[in-house]
């Protein structure tokens, strides 16, 4: 009996189903394994199962009572048991055996059907290998939905300015070992900013949203990516460069330009496109970029609607403005501008004011004249700030003038499009304390071409207010005749291209005539611009035109050089909100 009862303990032993104390623990330990959050299975080298928990079969849909116990990992492959793998399961099991084979751990994330399963195998004596496993779909997601958020562009879904880098940065490294070229497409919308504040953003937002899906449908095997705005880029890593470029430039105009319904009716979309090629025109991610830029740039100003390729020569003038656009930027705040005068004259009364002109005192290039910058800051909004500040600077040095002359003070079109401009101006006044009808000011036809019915109810509460209102560069434009039969202005100004050729061209003649005779029939007082010679003025008398603004009557400087006209003796401090005003 002693004998028997030795030999059970023993195969007890060898079973594993007993510990040093005798006691048996099988039924605990299948109860603790089933309750695990993790699927556990002890296998065979094989495949071949030796046990589940309750937990890895529901993981499987495994039924233990019908399940083939004697099924190895092949015969489960064949039988298609793991079609549902992303990856080839055999592939895996192969890494799986080389991993234990070295007696190390071998740990993978796979995906079956739609979930994501995170393993890790332990190979075992007696040829064994235990498996635990867990679900880890939603962790994984969540992770990968983080990622994408982190690389992507929230509205559109494409890569953004952080992916874009780091594509760009392994394509040209690519590229270099393969001693081969890739072209960068820079890519903005045609006047987005328009379709912004004309439909609003939800509008702008949809038409951003079709364009990148164009890009996706069309740009074949290139990366596109929105840094932006509606700035878009592109990398082709094609070899035949550049004419792979220009291709994928040409199919983008044909597909991804043109209508695009809304819900505000049909917008045309156009494109503008700047290239750089590696390494022609550089050899690095800055340089390239800069480069496609400045050639996007030169797009634009040549019409827009069309690609241009990186020009060393003909792109330097276009870097130098965007230099210069960013200084501008800097200019308020440093206190860099400043205003020049320029006297306007009555025929027979002498000076009845003056016109502030903007000058642009700055660091490097020394005094700069509007026609150098101004067109850059409408370009990139900043024209609001600034025509705010030249606004009440003109009208607390107006102030402080004994004589009651009157300011003139040129307004751009852009600033009619943001902000409310004429509150802007009521509150000016309030604050400076000059009298309304002491200011004018001047517009050109552009201000009411983009949106009439906006400008022209602005213009009509800034006339409320008893300010008066020029019409600048007169003559030039298309529509001149029937902006002033839809506004009353109080004054047309001749643009100085016609005064200049006074005697001198029997046709321009006829047109200033024609222009002072129509200020004379409408009640208009007609000021000419541009009066440099007696002989301009004598004509310009002759015809009636009352009032004149040159180069004859005093040349534009700043306003101490007038004192004595102005009788300025009590100076006002000059505004300190230049910016945050």
């Amino acid at each position: 009996m002693p004998h028997r009862a030795a030999k059970k303990q023993v195969e007890r032993r060898k079973s594993g189903r007993r510990i040093a104390d005798g006691t048996d623990y099988q039924q605990a330990l299948e109860t603790a394994l089933d309750n695990l959050p993790l699927g556990v299975a002890l296998l065979r080298m094989d495949g071949r199962p030796v046990f589940f928990n309750e937990h890895f079969c529901k993981m499987y849909d495994i039924d233990t009572d019908i399940f083939d116990w004697q099924m190895t990992f092949d015969e489960m492959i064949d039988k298609g048991h793991m079609e549902d793998w992303k990856q080839d399961p055999r592939e895996y099991f192969e890494d799986l055996y080389k991993t234990l084979a070295k007696n190390n751990d071998f740990k993978a994330e796979i995906e079956i059907g739609d979930r994501i399963i995170a393993i890790h195998n332990v190979r075992l004596k007696d040829d064994l290998m235990l498996s635990t496993q867990a679900d880890v779909t939603e962790r994984v997601r969540a992770e990968r939905r983080v990622a994408h958020m982190a690389r992507h562009d929230p509205l559109t879904d494409l890569p953004n300015r952080v992916a874009f880098i780091e594509k760009f940065v392994t394509a040209i490294e690519e590229a270099r070992a393969k001693h081969q070229k890739l072209a960068v497409l820079s890519i903005d919308l045609d006047r987005f900013k328009d379709v912004n504040d004309i439909f609003g953003h939800s509008t702008g937002d949809m038409l951003l949203q079709t364009v990148a899906n164009r890009f996706r449908d069309f740009a074949g095997n290139s990366f596109p990516a929105r840094l932006g705005g509606d700035e878009f880029c592109l990398i082709s890593t094609a070899n035949n460069q550049p004419e792979a470029g220009a291709a994928l430039a040409a199919k983008l105009f044909e597909n991804a330009a043109g209508e695009i319904e809304t819900e505000r009716g049909t917008l045309m979309v156009g494109l503008s496109i700047g290239m750089a090629i590696f390494p022609d025109d550089g050899d690095n991610v800055t340089t390239l970029l800069a480069n496609a830029d400045a050639a996007l740039y030169r797009a634009k100003e040549e019409g827009r609607g069309v690609m241009r390729s990186f020009s060393p020569e003909a792109d330097a003038r276009i870097r130098e403005q965007r230099t210069l656009q960013s200084d501008l930027r800097q200019a308020l705040k440093r206190g860099e501008f400043t205003l020049h005068y320029q006297p306007q004259s009555d025929v027979e009364n002498g000076i009845t004011g003056f016109e502030a002109l903007l000058r642009w005192q700055h660091p490097g290039r020394g005094m700069l004249l509007p026609g150098s910058f101004i067109s850059l800051a409408e370009e990139n909004g900043i024209i609001v700030e600034i025509g705010k500040w030249v606004l009440r600077e003109a009208c607390l040095e107006a102030k402080t003038w004994n004589k009651p002359l009157a300011v003139a003070v040129n307004l751009s079109p852009v600033q009619f499009r943001y902000g409310d401009l004429a509150q802007t101006i009521h509150e000016v006044l309030l604050e400076t304390g000059l009298a309304p009808n002491r200011l004018e000011v001047e517009i050109t036809e552009g201000v009411l071409v983009s949106d009439f019915a906006r400008a022209l109810a602005q213009l009509r509460r800034i006339k409320n207010l008893g300010v008066h209102i020029a019409m600048d560069d007169f003559g030039i434009g298309y529509s001149s005749l029937s902006y002033l039969q839809a506004f009353p202005f109080d004054t047309l100004k001749i643009d100085r291209s016609f005064t200049n050729k006074l005697g001198k061209d029997t046709h321009t003649d006829e047109i200033v005539r024609a222009v002072i005779g129509l200020g004379r029939g409408l009640k208009l007082p007609v000021v000419a611009e541009g009066v440099e010679t007696s002989e301009q003025l004598e004509f310009l008398a002759r015809e009636q035109c009352k009032a004149v603004q040159g180069y004859l009557v005093g040349r534009p400087a700043p306003i101490a050089d007038y004192a004595d006209i102005v009788g300025a003796v009590n100076k006002a401090p000059k505004s300190k909100r230049a910016v945050h005003g």
